[in-house]
């Protein structure tokens, strides 16, 4: 699946950490536009979720692609490796 067609498809998920709390909502994904590789999902932050110690990008939360450990209904990523 090309990386346009993955992004498509992700879209509007919802983001989980693998202890169950909800982050948020993806707002977009950068990538390496030479490669494709995924670098980043860039996450608009729940209400109850406390972004302090997270990297921030304007109104978003930037959490690095290798984070990611399933993809279903919910994007589920490590919670050890998001700060």
């Amino acid at each position: 699946m090309k990386s346009e067609q993955f992004t498509h498809s992700i879209r509007k998920k919802r983001v989980m950490s693998t202890d169950g709390k909800i982050i948020g909502q993806i707002k977009n994904i950068s990538f390496d536009s030479a490669t494709g590789q995924l670098l980043n999902l860039l996450v608009r932050p729940d209400q109850m979720f406390d972004t302090s110690g997270y990297k921030l990008d304007g109104d978003a939360i930037t959490l690095p692609f290798e984070a990611v450990k399933d993809i279903t209904d919910y994007i589920v990523v490590d919670r050890y490796m998001l700060r």
